[in-house]
């Protein structure tokens, strides 16, 4: 469950990774369609968990497969601006580089991180809501239990699509 990043040697990260919930993930993925994956992650503020942060931005994902040394070693911290997250996870790799033992250079774009007075499961339907009447196929949605271990979610949320595609 936790191919080569083992979250179950943290039980904050194993929480996090456990808890998130991929409520939508695009039709077309890293290797089918596009190469720039959307997402929207909601996750309870820490500073208030009635709140909602919401997390946004793109993944993305090299078209071909890059093998080269510095790529099969990126890190949360190479990936993502480490200010954003907690310490702990800084130096873990990418999960899906090795279990899949696929070699992908991926970029974090427009990260944004914006606060609402709004609970976050009703962030999260509305959101959904929204997608959907904007026919979105593209823009992954997510919830994060953690808002300090966003880069697990997304990790996971990854892994799911490039299992999906990698299965055929």
């Amino acid at each position: 469950m936790f191919p080569n990043n083992d979250y179950r040697s943290d039980p904050a990260m194993r929480e996090v990774y456990e808890g998130t919930d991929i409520l939508r993930k695009p039709i077309c993925g890293i290797v089918s369609g596009y190469h720039d994956l959307p997402y929207i992650m909601v996750a309870p503020s820490v500073e208030d968990g009635k709140r909602t942060a919401e997390v946004t931005g793109r993944i993305c994902v090299s078209p071909k497969f890059v093998i080269s040394a510095e790529t099969l070693n990126d890190t949360f911290g190479d990936v993502f601006d480490p200010e954003t997250f907690d310490r702990d996870i800084e130096g873990r790799l990418f999960s899906f580089f090795c279990a899949n033992s696929r070699n992908v250079k991926v970029e974090s774009k427009y990260f944004t991180i914006q606060h609402f007075d709004e609970p976050p499961r009703d962030y999260l339907e509305r959101m959904a809501d929204t997608l959907m009447s904007r026919e979105d196929t593209r823009t992954g949605l997510i919830f994060n239990p953690n808002l300090r271990y966003y880069p697990v979610s997304i990790d996971k949320f990854i892994a799911e699509i490039v299992d999906r595609e990698f299965r055929v």
